[in-house]
């Protein structure tokens, strides 16, 4: 059976354009709003990418600035009061200088340097510049992003660290340019610059201070890992007027009847076997370490002889003056020598080694290290120094950044 549908008269259906045609207009509406946000949002980002890109290039010219005028400070001679009233223009102009080479058409928005109390000095140094603003114009923005990034550097002495547990003879390090690989003898070599420690524990090795005594073993690792526990200079030594060094050689000396973290016992071990195995490695690696110093010298060095209590054997305690950063080089311990055949040095060691010093210097009866200064900051950020800068105890100087 078929069924025919058929549409009465005056009753067509239409299709209802209307509301199609104004749910388009509506869309069409909103788009353009959303691609104008879109492209708001656009310009906004790129505007705010490369602000971020030029605050971090403020901020690396704001750091270099501060480590700058630090350095310059340091060649100083004396206290933090007296670095102060001589280097403040200097330190300055070149903060400024290395500012602009970081970037380029910056200002200086602040420069300080100013004492702590622990006797260090510290440099605040703030570094502002513009950032042009390339679409935001467009909305609403008008004119450049300025942003300033402030740094502080800190110069200061080692004030406290964990060390090798091996004494190094004060009077030689005076004399040291820093950076530059020294020799530093040992008593047997006929070390005439400590006198007055002659031979206590034949190689000035010492015991480190949370042990009684290093046996071989515990020696083989502080060698190579450090001691476990901080050691910190004598504290006190900064007066005015300055001791004379026979007073200095005094103070130390009663500051040390007990061993403790400023006073160090003597360890009369011998260095070989494991021991030596360590210091190869440290050789082998230019390891950066720390070694506690102690007083020694002729006037006008910083004691008049070596400041050691009861030199001799196990009875001997080392008041530490000072510690000094090194980059272990190389070493002659008799008929052992690091590194081995012809003794040369080599990386960086090599590179700063205008004297050609080697290891294969010496006979049996010599024992020295290669060695020279370097930069080992070892306070924490906010840490005070137990060293004040002017004091004897200022053999070496660190900078670095702590804000």
């Amino acid at each position: 059976m078929r069924v025919h549908l058929v549409s009465r008269p005056g009753h067509l259906r239409r299709p209802a354009l209307g509301r199609a045609e104004g749910e388009r207009g509506a869309i069409a509406v909103v788009a353009g709003l959303l691609m104008l946000a879109f492209l708001g949002l656009g310009a906004f980002s790129v505007d705010l990418g490369m602000s971020f890109a030029d605050t971090r290039r403020l901020q690396t010219s704001a750091d270099a600035a501060a480590l700058a005028a630090a350095n310059v400070l340091r060649g100083t001679a004396g206290t933090c009061a007296t670095i102060l009233g001589a280097g403040q223009t200097a330190a300055g102009a070149t903060a400024d200088l290395i500012r602009e080479q970081n970037r380029t058409s910056s200002t200086r928005a602040a420069y300080t340097a100013s004492c702590t109390a622990d006797g260090s000095l510290q440099v605040t140094y703030a570094s502002q510049g513009s950032t042009p603003s390339f679409f935001g114009g467009a909305f609403g923005r008008s004119g450049d992003y300025t942003t300033t990034r402030t740094a502080t550097a800190r110069l200061s002495t080692l004030g406290s660290g964990k060390i090798r547990p091996y004494a190094v003879c004060g009077a030689q390090l005076s004399e040291a340019a820093f950076g530059t690989v020294l020799q530093m003898d040992l008593p047997s070599s006929g070390n005439t610059q400590c006198p007055g420690v002659a031979n206590p524990g034949n190689w000035w090795s010492v015991d480190c201070p949370e042990v009684a005594s290093n046996s071989n073993a515990y020696m083989a690792t502080a060698t190579l890992d450090g001691c476990t526990a901080d050691v910190v200079p004598v504290s006190g030594q900064l007066t005015t007027p300055a001791r004379t060094p026979s007073d200095l050689r005094s103070y130390l000396i009663s500051s040390c009847a007990v061993r403790s973290t400023s006073c160090l016992s003597a360890n009369t071990g011998q260095i070989s076997g494991v021991v030596l195995t360590s210091w190869n490695v440290l050789v082998a690696e230019q390891r950066r370490v720390i070694f506690p110093v102690f007083c020694g010298g002729t006037p006008p060095g910083p004691c008049d002889t070596g400041a050691v209590v009861n030199a001799g054997g196990n009875n001997a305690i080392y008041p530490v003056q000072a510690l000094v950063g090194v980059q272990v080089c190389g070493y002659h311990f008799g008929n052992q020598k690091s590194p081995d055949g012809t003794g040369i040095l080599t990386g960086e060691c090599a590179t700063h080694n205008p004297a050609g010093l080697t290891t294969a210097t010496g006979g049996s009866q010599d024992n020295y290290i290669l060695m020279r200064l370097v930069d080992i900051p070892t306070l924490p950020k906010g840490g005070a120094s137990t060293c004040p800068l002017g004091a004897p105890c200022d053999l070496q100087r660190t900078v670095s950044l702590i804000q």
